[in-house]
């Protein structure tokens, strides 16, 4: 993935963009209704001015009873009533002239009284997503595309069962921890899913990914690689504004998927920052999704014993095992 800082400022300006077009929007709306229905600009003329002649009139003290607070209000919430009746009778709905919000929440601003809004948290998901090109893959790789014919019923090795009868299990299990995952707002479980290259652990967790994001929920992908080389040591080590936003989603997001563990630069940082990454998900009750090319041996040898165990400990595991998946689907492609 060829990285680009994502900019707060260039999201904001999404949302200017957003509030022009849906002021144009509603200023085309106006300009149509008053051509259809010239009463209802009159309608609105009239409680504009009335509004503007209380408020003066309680400015310079005028007593008189028809320009009220009260008296005004009630009148012109009678107006409005009017002019939805007129609107729904020409055909429109009755808030065809209200302001037009592409979110509600947070009225096309990205904040809200508790903070940044969800719909601004989804731009920032978004953007990760199209540098990674995931978007695109998520059309393919998905449940509906995800093939258990490329495993062998045969026994292999020293397995009870075979790579066929573990694939059946591990999509089973993965489809019910997709089902589950919005029954609960915290403990949601984790997964490591572990084995050799090409047995198509990548594939299942666009799988998931998908199938999570359909259900309305976060969640921030990156490969292992680019977790401590894009977002975390450039931002720790050079604290750039742009990659803060990132680095609270690593560990605030609802889910977390790690690809290709093992393949970063194993140093004293990257162990260090994957341990928190790790442990403070953990306390959180936040989800995480962990594949590796690894093996549990592996894995205890590249990584330090506190890591390895609250893999163990925290994860659920599924081991994948049999024939290079990809390279039975690279040659099925060459021969048609």
């Amino acid at each position: 993935m060829i990285y680009e800082p994502l900019s707060i400022s260039d999201i904001m300006q999404q949302y200017d963009k957003t509030r022009l077009e849906n002021s144009r929007l509603l200023a085309q709306r106006r300009e149509e209704i008053y051509e259809k229905i010239p009463i209802i600009k009159e309608i609105e003329d009239a409680a504009s001015s009335s509004y503007i002649s209380s408020v003066l009139a309680r400015l310079t003290g005028d007593t008189n009873p028809d320009l009220d607070y009260k008296t005004v209000s009630q009148n012109n919430r009678k107006r409005t009533a009017t002019k939805k009746q007129l609107l729904v009778k020409a055909g429109y709905p009755e808030d065809y002239l209200e302001p037009i919000y592409t979110c509600p929440l947070c009225q096309d601003t990205g904040n809200v009284e508790q903070g940044r809004c969800k719909c601004f948290r989804e731009k920032i998901i978004n953007h990760l997503y199209l540098q990674s090109n995931l978007t695109n893959i998520l059309e393919k790789e998905n449940f509906d595309t995800f093939k258990l014919d490329y495993y062998s019923k045969e026994l292999v090795d020293d397995y009870d069962f075979s790579p066929y009868d573990n694939m059946v299990n591990i999509l089973s299990s993965s489809k019910e921890f997709v089902e589950n995952f919005s029954t609960k707002k915290s403990h949601r479980g984790n997964l490591l899913l572990y084995g050799e290259v090409g047995l198509g652990k990548t594939f299942l967790t666009n799988c998931i990914a998908k199938e999570i994001l359909n259900k309305g929920h976060q969640v921030f992908y990156l490969s292992a690689n680019e977790l401590f080389q894009n977002v975390l040591s450039p931002y720790l080590m050079n604290h750039e504004k742009d990659l803060a936003e990132l680095y609270k989603y690593v560990y605030n997001c609802e889910l977390l998927i790690i690809d290709d563990l093992g393949t970063e630069l194993i140093n004293s940082f990257t162990l260090s920052e994957l341990f928190e990454v790790i442990n403070q998900r953990n306390i959180q009750g936040k989800s995480t999704i962990i594949s590796t090319n690894l093996g549990l041996k592996e894995l205890r040898a590249k990584y330090s014993e506190r890591i390895v165990s609250r893999l163990i400990d925290g994860y659920t595991k599924f081991k994948f095992f049999g024939e290079n998946i990809r390279y039975k689907k690279s040659l099925n492609s060459t021969n048609n």
